[in-house]
């Protein structure tokens, strides 16, 4: 399970699956609307073993089930959910996109009494656009749930003042000649200092940047927050031949990660993974440190 096709996932899975062709093993690689239809498809459905998601999205599922009110089979299942719920691998962090056509729109807190696309409710931008919103104590007049072609299209057509996109730099989306063409900009999201002291914003997040030139209508360098990215899976009846596979695919990925980098989508260059770190990582799925040892 990845995401939009337009969207980073979806192009890492390709390049997954290229790369996995040469080891034996089929991988299918399926759109989605991101990280939360991720999450539950994965838990439903045995035949569904891995997904990308973002690392807010993964502990925000959690943090429902730990302060969920009352009782009742939602309120089990989801815990069930949550404790199904193990690391494959880590990955890289994901910048927090902002763009906006209106040049007084400068900053993040200029969200303010505007009209803002947050992300469709199953992405895992809804739920870190949500978070920021609050974090930031903005209030916009209008949040509008779309995925992120049909925001940019709102955008350019005037129905929208900014959007909210989290995909690793460069994204796909942002980079042909449909952007460069209508007056966009990056917005700044410069992180105050008592608010990068906030254990929320230290567990989920850290301060970044998109370089200058990282889209060709982009001049200087702009402050952004990023999100890390992880690959899971679920145990949720996850069989011992599957469970076989996952741990074969995740060594697979860390042995040639050096490959991807030189094949596959630029993030592929951001991704490092400590093996001993990563074999003392709380929730790491059995399969992967079966194979990684």
């Amino acid at each position: 399970m990845t995401g939009r096709e337009a969207g980073v996932y979806y192009q890492l899975g390709r390049d997954l699956k290229k790369l996995a062709s040469g080891h034996q093993l089929d991988l299918s690689v399926i759109p989605s609307s991101g990280s939360l239809e991720n999450i539950f498809k994965v838990y439903e459905y045995p035949s569904l073993q891995l997904g990308f998601s973002q690392f807010d999205s993964l502990s925000l599922v959690a943090l429902e089930a730990a302060v969920g009110e009352g009782e009742g089979e939602d309120a089990d299942e989801l815990q069930k959910l949550t404790n199904s719920l193990k690391l494959v691998l880590p990955l890289y962090y994901e910048e927090v996109h902002v763009l906006a056509k209106s040049p007084e729109i400068k900053q993040f807190t200029d969200l303010n009494g505007k009209r803002v696309a947050v992300g469709e409710m199953v992405s895992g931008t809804y739920g870190t656009a949500t978070i920021m919103l609050d974090l930031f104590q903005v209030e916009p007049a209008e949040q509008f749930e779309m995925d992120a072609a049909t925001a940019l299209d709102a955008l350019q057509q005037g129905e929208i003042d900014a959007l909210i996109y989290v995909v690793g730099a460069p994204a796909p989306l942002f980079s042909g000649p449909l952007a460069s063409t209508d007056a966009l900009h990056l917005v700044s999201i410069a992180v105050p200092e008592d608010l990068a002291k906030n254990e929320l914003f230290q567990t989920f997040y850290r301060t970044a940047t998109i370089p200058a030139a990282t889209y060709s209508w982009q001049a200087q360098e702009v402050a952004t927050v990023a999100v890390g990215a992880v690959l899971f899976t679920s145990d949720q009846g996850l069989s011992e031949e599957s469970c076989q596979a996952v741990g074969r695919f995740a060594k697979m990925v860390y042995d040639n990660l050096g490959e991807l980098s030189r094949i596959g989508h630029p993030k592929w260059k951001s991704v490092s993974i400590d093996r001993e770190a990563l074999l003392k990582a709380p929730h790491l799925s059995p399969c992967v440190a079966r194979a990684l040892k």
